[in-house]
């Protein structure tokens, strides 16, 4: 069994969080040696230094405050580094008057605080990410991975080996006194920039498949042993606003989809007995699809662009949902075009489209005068003409789920084609009432959400079961498809 040593990363977390006050080594020509006072808040730290009004002091002075860098910050027991434009400060007045040791406050917050001078200081080291979340049951247990041992006391000790490009990383939860995290551990030396990106890569993996992505805030932490039973250098950062949204797609818990009341025991019998058949059929994620998922989103950014544009679509009003869910439909479809051109031909023969192209070359210069007036449109009918022998959007959207093996539905290829409405501000709908309009708009996007995660799921191999949205939201689009609330990819 892994062993997991987590007591020193603790331990480091809880000094760096510790209110405390500090010296400013800063070149400031008003605020240098200050003490400042750092406080760890919901979110960042927040930041106060106690100025002294000076003779002649003019408030303008302070008005807008950067502190040139380094901005080093120390004490007995600590040394820390600022990097730069990751601490905002402004002036906050006291009552002036009757005081003739007046002071105000500069205050403000930090975003950024690391014990290493430079970000190279992270490289060809163990590298370990810890994010912070909200406590909850075990995050992981609906991956099929690993238990772990630990130096210190724990909950929920479930461990995902992550596999990107050949390359092993442990993704892991652990709970201690009311605090749980997210913990992701390099298994070989590092370099900062790679490891940022592949702990970025694990999270929306992980977002992608359960509806939360969390990376409000984090803690990177370096060390020369593998177990990191030692810490050299740590540092916190503030990253994005998690998003949290209830728009997970996978469960093991076949209760949490069916509505289990009912009007006599008879009704309630036969919703038990319905949710027991789908107990052996919904299973855990298992580790390598898990990994691919990863690896896919780690190697192609527009595909992990348009899954952070996926999961904040599950939380925009209708009128935008729509137009940011075919947004990140086509620029999936744009890598898998790619992935697969050698599966999917042209409309022509390319011996075929030289002729025709040859052909069309010859009429346009016979047609259009070679004159300077026209050279733009010149260039623009032949950048057209070069072009004809492409799919067009929808055959590119189209060509993407065939050649992952999916068939697409009639009221999905309405989904897909109410996608060029959206996009340009108008809504795919029959009638202009209220109720019509919510439950049709709905109904496409909650289709469209589908397609997505169907597409990437058939092209890195899972076969298994999603919530099916579309029939589970039924009652609200008043389409009852006939599905189960499970789909099967």
């Amino acid at each position: 069994m892994t062993k997991k040593y987590i007591e020193a990363t603790i331990k480091r977390i809880n000094d760096l969080k510790a209110s405390q006050t500090l010296k400013l080594h800063n070149e400031h020509y008003l605020l240098k040696d200050y003490d400042m006072s750092i406080v760890k808040i919901e979110r960042g730290f927040s930041a106060e230094i106690n100025f002294k009004i000076l003779s002649g002091y003019n408030s303008d002075a302070m008005h807008r405050i950067k502190l040139p860098q380094p901005i080093k910050l120390t004490n007995e027991e600590a040394t820390y580094y600022i990097p730069e434009n990751s601490i905002h400060l402004n002036q906050r007045f006291k009552d002036l008057f009757g005081d003739d040791d007046s002071t105000l406050d500069i205050v403000g917050s930090i975003d950024r605080l690391s014990t290493a001078e430079s970000a190279s200081n992270f490289d060809e080291k163990f590298l370990r990410f810890v994010v912070p979340v909200n406590k909850t049951k075990g995050k992981l247990r609906e991956i099929r991975g690993w238990t772990y041992e630990a130096d210190v006391p724990a909950d929920h000790k479930n461990l995902i080996k992550v596999t990107i490009n050949k390359i092993e990383y442990h993704f892991f939860e652990f709970t201690e006194s009311g605090d749980t995290y997210l913990f992701i551990d390099s298994t070989s030396e590092s370099t900062l920039s790679e490891f940022t990106n592949i702990c970025y890569s694990i999270l929306l993996a992980f977002g992608f498949l359960y509806g939360n992505l969390y990376l409000d805030e984090g803690y990177m932490l370096s060390s020369t042993k593998d177990q990191f039973t030692e810490i050299n250098d740590i540092s916190f950062s503030i990253y994005r606003e998690s998003i949290l949204s209830t728009y997970r797609i996978h469960t093991t818990n076949a209760y949490s989809v069916h509505d289990m009341t009912g009007k006599d025991e008879r009704e309630r019998d036969e919703k038990h007995a319905e949710v027991k058949k789908w107990i052996s059929k919904i299973v855990e994620i298992e580790e390598p699809i898990f990994s691919a998922i990863c690896e896919l989103f780690y190697n192609h950014e527009p595909i992990s662009r348009a899954i952070i544009i996926t999961l904040q679509a599950n939380l925009l009003p209708l009128e935008i949902k729509g137009s940011a869910l075919s947004l990140a439909l086509e620029a999936i479809t744009s890598v898998f075009i790619k992935l697969y051109k050698e599966k999917i031909p042209p409309p022509v023969d390319k011996i075929l489209f030289k002729e025709i192209k040859e052909g069309m070359v010859k009429v346009l210069k016979e047609t259009l005068p070679d004159e300077e007036q026209y050279e733009d449109a010149h260039e623009i009918f032949k950048i057209r003409i070069d072009n004809l022998n492409g799919l067009t959007n929808m055959g590119k959207l189209q060509q993407s789920f065939a050649v992952v093996g999916y068939t697409l539905k009639e009221y999905e290829k309405d989904a897909l084609k109410a996608r060029n409405k959206f996009q340009h501000g108008e809504l795919p709908v029959t009638d202009d009432s209220e109720d019509v309009i919510t439950q049709q708009v709905y109904f496409m996007t909650i289709i469209m959400h589908r397609l997505i995660y169907t597409l990437i799921l058939k092209h890195i191999g899972y076969k298994g079961y999603i919530i099916n949205y579309p029939q589970l939201h039924s009652d609200l689009t008043n389409l009852d498809l006939g599905e189960d609330v499970f789909y099967e990819i």
